[in-house]
């Protein structure tokens, strides 16, 4: 690189942004010829404006050069800006080998401060595809210090950490042993991907709801209507349903339902019906939010600031919701003092939160009864509607599958569940909540490849979860759209 060149960078590394748009100008090959150069200069400046440039052009580009120059880069500022560049760089795909391994290392060196003045933990050498043990074992030992937080012998743990870097699957084949399988809540958005999921599988599907209007019971080999789940006899409909169509396997997508199933289990055992139900006290700290916090902040997860019933303590703005409600209902955002005001006077037992900012994404999961995090799926949400995700698409941070596991574990929780939170421009994850069911969004994670639905009813079954099944591949994006059922 010559002398006037390296001045230049040297004074735009002051500026980033116009580096950035004077480089831009320029064709892709000249364009990665010279960021190339300038991430090997020995001025940190001009290092420092070849990292905007890549932040600005993706990372996947350049991640063989970045993984190289992660392993000698011995300025700390430029350390933690390369690490901040990949973190920001979540909305990439992540099925590039030295992607991945970026990301891991960016993980551990903004959450451990004494690596940013050495090369410790530094990506392998490009051409390198170590097994994800081996990476997880070198990259992310104890990022946040996990592994002291989380037992030595906890199976999220080991299942997280050895599942960064997942096979890439095919959709689910037919199950070798159909059954007849009971579905509640078929009339909601988790109960309809359920039913069509299993039915695909070869199952033949009774779709029970209390509404007898629900599209769900329309999509089934056979239906029924049953009672509200805050009936006193919820439980015996959904038993007189069983019986009468020959159901042996109960999958319950609604997550209030849980609490008064687990207190009949005894009827849904005399009923002949196979299951598989969380712990009660894991469903009450999903489902009430207040709960939920206070678990999330004992076990040191990142949630937002929150109180109930005011904002004392909690920085504005804010958004206020129902301590035991669902979805995006009667949730009210608050700008200022006259907002808040206005918010806590028409939320029924409102929680007051910091509003988080970033990139909302959810992950769908799946842990077995044994307690090992059998797969997680995590995706943006592109778009929502009436708090439902119409666009998503999967994408792979080993870093987030980590901190899902960790909060998995502080809840206790079994099951499908479905996680909700923010990335912000620094790459941490803020969770909001956890719902104790499949969610809404379920089918973009089974149409990447994690057959979560088809491993739950194994788990209810009494057979072995199988981890493989629940691996996904990132990039995946869905596009929803309304489909009209008709009868008469």
């Amino acid at each position: 690189m010559n002398g006037a060149i390296e001045l230049a960078l040297a004074v735009l590394g002051a500026g980033l942004v116009g580096g950035a748009l004077a480089w831009r100008v320029t064709t892709r090959r000249a364009a990665r010829a010279t960021v190339k150069s300038a991430l090997t200069s020995a001025n940190a400046a001009s290092r420092m404006a070849a990292l905007n440039i890549v932040a600005s052009e993706g990372v996947t580009a350049y991640a063989d050069l970045l993984r190289q120059r992660a392993a000698v880069e011995s300025n700390p500022e430029v350390r933690r800006t390369l690490a901040e560049v990949i973190a920001r760089s979540q909305w990439e795909p992540a099925d590039d080998q030295a992607l991945v391994e970026l990301r891991l290392w960016a993980h551990r060196l903004l959450n451990d401060p004494d690596v940013l003045s050495s090369s410790q933990a530094a990506p392998g050498p490009a051409g390198a595809a170590p097994a994800a043990a081996a990476l997880a074992a070198r990259d992310l030992a104890a990022p946040r210090q996990l592994e002291a937080e989380l037992a030595p012998s906890s199976a999220l743990w080991e299942t997280a950490r050895d599942r960064f870097v997942p096979e890439w699957p095919s959709r689910a084949a037919r199950d070798p042993d159909p059954t007849v399988v009971l579905v509640t809540g078929a009339g909601g958005p988790a109960g309809t991907g359920v039913v069509r999921w299993l039915r695909a599988a070869g199952h033949r599907v009774v779709a029970a709801d209390a509404d007898p209007m629900g599209v769900g019971l329309r999509l089934a080999d056979e239906s029924a209507v049953i009672r509200r789940f805050e009936d006193s006899e919820y439980v015996r409909s959904v038993c007189e349903a069983a019986r009468a169509t020959g159901a042996r396997v109960l999958v319950p997508t609604i997550a209030e339902e849980l609490l008064a199933l687990a207190a009949g289990r005894d009827l849904l055992e005399e009923a002949g019906l196979a299951f598989f139900l969380p712990e009660p006290d894991a469903v009450l700290d999903c489902v009430d939010k207040w709960r939920f916090a206070k678990v999330a902040q004992a076990a040191g997860v990142s949630v937002p600031a929150t109180n109930i019933g005011s904002a004392d303590g909690v920085p504005g703005p804010w958004v206020v919701k129902p301590r035991h409600g669902r979805g995006s209902r009667d949730v009210v955002l608050a700008d200022d003092e006259t907002g808040l005001r206005y918010a806590l006077s028409r939320v029924p037992e409102p929680v007051v939160q910091t509003r988080v900012e970033g990139r909302e994404f959810t992950a769908d999961l799946l842990v077995a009864p044994s307690g090992e995090l059998a797969g997680v799926v995590p995706r943006w949400r592109l778009e929502t509607r009436g708090g439902i995700s119409s666009r998503g698409r999967t994408f792979l941070d080993p870093g987030l599958i980590l901190d899902v596991a960790h909060l998995m574990d502080a809840l206790g929780l079994r099951g499908p569940a479905n996680v909700q939170g923010f990335v912000g421009d620094d790459g941490t994850a803020r969770f909001i909540e956890v719902n104790p069911r499949f969610s809404g969004g379920l089918p973009l994670s089974l149409a990447a490849g994690a057959d979560l639905v088809g491993e739950f009813l194994r788990a209810a079954r009494g057979q072995p979860v199988r981890p493989e099944r629940c691996s996904f591949r990132p990039g995946v994006v869905m596009l929803r759209f309304f489909e009209d059922v008709f009868e008469g």
